[in-house]
């Protein structure tokens, strides 16, 4: 009897050790709500970049404005020049003329002519470039549109 209580011991000892070998992980996160989870955060990452897009472009149209300012500035420059010019003129119409002077004025006006284009140029460039931040935006914001993800709530 003692050998058989034995045994029956050693069996039961042998059957809780494997049992206790074989444990097997079990995941609390399912199949299901991994893909969402991922789905997830492809939608923030996506948010994200709108943002540091929509960052860019705010700090491009300042930009805009600083070249706007310069802008109106070379325009006024140029106008002031122009009429000085055309006051000389007028004025020199019956009298003499100083070449010198007339050469000057043309000269400053010229080159107020130049400024004001190139502050012309610069402020296009600008604003092509803020059309393009915009453009990305749309873009991406229609890549977001896509990207929504199904959220399931299971109790």
């Amino acid at each position: 009897m003692k050998k058989n209580f034995f045994y029956l011991l050693l069996a039961f000892v042998t059957l809780n050790v494997i049992n206790a070998k074989a444990q097997v992980y079990v995941a609390k996160v399912s199949k299901d709500s991994v893909s969402i989870l991922t789905s997830r955060l492809e939608a923030l990452k996506a948010s994200q970049k709108i943002q540091e897009l929509k960052i860019d472009e705010a700090k491009e149209e300042a930009e805009v404005e600083k070249l706007r300012v310069k802008l109106l500035e070379a325009n006024d420059k140029a106008k002031d020049a122009a009429d000085k010019s055309n006051k000389t003129t007028q004025k020199l119409d019956g009298g003499t003329v100083d070449a010198k002077e007339m050469e000057k004025l043309a000269k400053k006006a010229k080159n107020a002519l130049e400024d004001s284009q190139k502050a012309l140029d610069r402020y296009n460039k600008q604003i092509g470039v803020v059309e393009k931040i915009r453009v990305d935006i749309q873009t991406e914001e229609r890549k977001a549109g896509y990207k929504k993800p199904a959220i399931v709530f299971v109790h």
